[in-house]
């Protein structure tokens, strides 16, 4: 059986040929089929390499715009760098312009400077010229000028033998004077010629000292020795200003001499230059022997110039020396107590009382210094040991009244000062007392008013100003007080430490 048969029978169909009509209709849908795959396989090709080709075209395409971007960039930056070459151009044109007026002037320049250079040759010829003629007169200059040297040489030699000779001279006469002075009696002291103390010159002597200043000031010697003895006596005649420079210059030299720096000390102090006569004082006073005069000096200048502390030690030093001086005794005392040191102020003056009763001063400094110490009956058996000799002296009442003040006895001090305002009225020292009791008191309106009165009769009362200032605070007037401060300070600088 074949198969068209089996399949007829499957489907039914009655005959062969039927079933074969059939499959040959399904073999002709197939191939049909298949064309058509084919086709539409050929038709997805064709759309692929279309699609393709289109991507191609795009990328062609874009690659030419982006190449057009490039040219119209690169022919922007070609329009600006034409641009800036013709403005180059046109700035180059412009100097050019300029320069052409400055290009004419440097070419009229260099042919001014052509002739000028012509012309410099031309000097220069003549400049060669008179350069030799000039050696010429420089060898007959230089002949000159050994011959001149030769004189100097010569010169030299002779001024030298006669400074020597002069010097010799000076030297001479200079021993010749100190001679005739020693002969005369005359002292080498300035203080003593400013007292009358020193003989006086003789013509003679004063003529061997003006020849002696001669020889020395024609071989500008500076002998120390001759410069202080020639100094001494041109104070002598009366010239304080060439004494002074003579003393002077001996002292660079003479450092140590103490006689020289006492002269140069009493010369400035004569001077009214206090400052300075402290200065020469001290340094005389450190290679003095302790009988010399210039402790003396020195310790008066310090007190003068309220310097208690120092002045203590070169007064009682000439205290040992001069025991005969009641006025050194009273300074003396009044340093010490102006320095703290009272039991030697005490001591001092309880000896000088001895020596001097009828010195009142120094009753009172007794009193005073007693009374710092705190001996209060000693003080009042001095005050009536006062009283005897002079009751009215108005320094022991006002000595009663601070001996008061340190013993706190206000009262019977405010009566002490008015003792002493009874015998002077112009006391200033007593109103002074007077302000100090009331500011202790607390009555700083009675206080300020005897202040003002003191220092009214003493206007450099230091220590009044000082008190004001305390009677101001008092009052709480405390400008006032600032004020009277800075005054009391710049009469007594060393008032500022007790601020």
């Amino acid at each position: 059986m074949d198969i068209a048969t089996v399949v007829a029978g499957v489907l039914g169909l009655t005959t062969a040929g039927s079933v074969w009509a059939l499959l040959a209709a399904r073999n002709r849908a197939e191939e049909t089929d298949h064309r058509h795959r084919r086709e539409l396989q050929d038709v997805t090709d064709a759309k692929a390499a279309a699609l393709a080709e289109t991507q191609g075209l795009r990328d062609t395409l874009e690659l030419k715009s982006r190449e057009a971007e490039a040219a119209r960039t690169l022919a922007g930056e070609a329009e600006q760098r034409i641009n800036a070459a013709e403005s180059a151009t046109r700035g180059l044109q412009s100097e050019l312009a300029e320069a052409k007026p400055q290009l004419e002037e440097a070419t009229a320049r260099a042919q001014a400077g052509a002739a000028r250079s012509e012309a410099l040759e031309a000097d220069l010829a003549a400049a060669r010229q008179r350069s030799e003629e000039t050696q010429a007169k420089l060898g007959e200059a230089e002949t000159r000028a050994r011959e001149l040297q030769d004189r100097v040489e010569r010169t030299l030699e002779t001024d030298a033998s006669q400074r020597r000779f002069f010097q010799k001279r000076a030297r001479e006469t200079f021993d010749v004077l100190k001679h005739k002075l020693a002969a005369q009696g005359f002292t080498q002291r300035i203080d003593d010629i400013a007292t009358g103390v020193a003989a006086p010159l003789s013509e003679e002597a004063l003529h061997l000292a003006s020849d002696v200043d001669v020889w020395m000031q024609y071989v500008e010697t500076e002998d120390p020795a001759m410069l202080h003895t020639l100094g001494v006596l041109d104070f002598a005649r009366g010239d304080a200003k060439q004494a002074e420079r003579k003393l002077r210059a001996a002292s660079r030299v003479l450092a140590q001499d103490s006689l020289l720096w006492e002269n140069l000390g009493d010369l400035m102090r004569i001077a009214s230059r206090a400052k300075r006569a402290t200065e020469a004082y001290r340094i005389s006073a450190r290679n003095a022997k302790d009988e010399a005069p210039v402790h003396r000096k020195l310790g008066l200048a310090l007190f003068a110039a309220r310097d208690y502390v120092a002045a203590v030690k070169p007064l009682t030093t000439a205290l040992h020396s001069h025991p005969e001086d009641a006025d050194l005794h009273l300074k003396t005392t009044r340093a010490l107590i102006e320095a703290g040191s009272f039991q030697l102020a005490a001591d001092i003056t309880q000896g000088a009382v001895e020596r001097f009763p009828q010195f009142s001063e120094l009753y009172a400094a007794a009193i005073v210094a007693l009374g710092r110490l705190g001996r209060f009956a000693d003080a009042e058996t001095m005050y009536q040991r006062a009283l005897a000799v002079d009751p009215k002296h108005p320094d022991i009442h006002i000595a009663r009244g601070w001996a008061f003040i340190d013993e706190v006895k206000l009262a019977d001090a405010t009566a002490s000062f008015r003792r002493a305002l009874d015998a002077d009225a112009a006391r200033a020292a007593a109103h002074y007392g007077l302000g100090v009791a009331a500011n202790r008191g607390q009555s700083f309106e009675e206080g300020l008013r005897n202040l003002k009165k003191a220092v009214a009769l003493k206007p450099d009362y230091a220590e009044a100003w000082y008190a004001m200032k305390d009677a101001y605070e008092g009052l709480r007037k405390f400008q006032a007080a600032v004020e009277a401060l800075g005054k009391a300070v710049a009469l007594n600088p060393r008032l500022s430490s007790s601020s």
